[in-house]
């Protein structure tokens, strides 16, 4: 019988023990809501400065279905205050007229470029590289921003 007390007993004092704890006020941190910063092109920036919103801005339209990636691209660029002056693109589509399997798009800021890839299934990549001495960013052709 005593084993039967024992128990009991035992098991009383432990709940009261740590029931006590849950007694005390606590105070649950509140939660902190920030707005969401808005991006903008800073014209005066360099390419560090203005990665995070060519990232932004490309992240998201590489998700999309597109015929045209290329042209997609340079216009979202655009829109957020990228100079198309300052852009360049690669084909979408192949000499033998198949979906390329990557897009780049660079924006030369100052002496360094933003480059922007856009894989075929969707997947995208970035980079800050040094402008070329022929003034571009990208090497070989690239399509004409004719639009």
């Amino acid at each position: 019988m005593t084993v039967r007390i024992f128990f009991p007993t035992a098991a009383t004092v432990i709940s009261l023990a740590l029931g006590g704890c849950s007694l005390s006020p606590s105070v649950a941190p509140s939660p902190t809501t920030t707005e969401p910063s808005t991006l903008v092109y800073l014209p005066e920036g360099d390419a560090q400065d203005n990665k995070v919103l060519f990232d932004q801005v490309l992240s998201e339209v590489a998700t999309m279905d597109q015929t045209q990636p290329g042209r997609t691209m340079v216009n979202a660029l655009v829109n957020a205050g990228f100079r198309k002056a300052s852009i360049q693109v690669t084909e979408d589509e192949t000499k033998t007229m198949l979906p390329a399997d990557s897009v780049i798009v660079a924006v030369r800021i100052n002496r360094s470029c933003l480059i922007g890839q856009r894989t075929q299934d969707k997947g995208y990549f970035s980079s800050i590289e040094s402008a070329l001495k022929t003034g571009g960013c990208l090497i070989g052709t690239t399509r004409e921003i004719d639009w």
